[in-house]
């Protein structure tokens, strides 16, 4: 699935329920703004947890790519995720299904294990603190998601901050704006190709 055909098929499934959230693509970019809005029906009040629907929308980008890894995972429940895929976080507290530093994946995973990584990383050393670790190196993280990546896979990082990548690695293929509501930090979701196989805009 191109990334144009993924662009059609999340318009399809999402953007029939919430046509302010359609996406758009163009010379091989996705890009649009999701206005999610403040729901307080979350399953979870854990500090840094995805928005309400954010997994259910970014997921209908990818409906193939499995297994993924789901990074930082946080309180991500069971039922929130693909029966392939796998929650990781560093607090144990959480019930990840696997304990471990992101910025060593490759010690806990084999070479091409995923076909997509999720990640939403703590924003700020604030955030860190709220955790109670210290904040991630972000370039070491992405160095550690290509080794266990797939080749064409994606990496959907969600941030206030543009990570750095070597374009050699990695392709910038997509950039969507995620707004909560008044007063909720801005964010953005930046979407990564491993660069590798017969075209770039291909997985599996």
């Amino acid at each position: 699935m191109n990334l144009e055909e993924r662009t059609e098929q999340y318009n399809k499934v999402i953007g029939s329920i919430y046509p302010a959230s359609k996406l758009s693509y163009q010379g091989g970019f996705i890009t649009g703004v999701w206005m999610i809005g403040n729901c307080y029906k979350n399953k979870t009040d854990y500090y840094g947890a995805y928005p309400h629907n954010y997994l259910k929308r970014i997921t209908a980008l990818f409906p193939d790519c499995e297994p993924a890894l789901h990074l930082f995972s946080g309180s991500l429940a069971n039922d929130d995720v693909g029966y392939l895929d796998v929650r990781f976080d560093l607090e144990k507290e959480v019930n990840p299904d696997v304990v471990g530093d992101a910025e060593k994946l490759s010690d806990y995973f084999e070479e091409n294990s995923f076909d997509i990584i999720y990640a939403d990383p703590p924003y700020s050393d604030e955030d860190a603190l709220r955790y109670g670790k210290p904040m991630v190196n972000r370039n070491k993280v992405l160095k550690e998601c290509l080794k266990v990546l797939r080749p064409n896979g994606f990496i959907v990082w969600l941030d206030q901050v543009y990570p750095m990548y070597r374009n050699t690695e990695l392709k910038l293929v997509g950039t969507i704006g995620l707004i909560r509501s008044t007063n909720h930090r801005v964010r953005t979701i930046f979407i990564y190709q491993r660069v590798g196989g017969k075209n770039t805009q291909e997985t599996k």
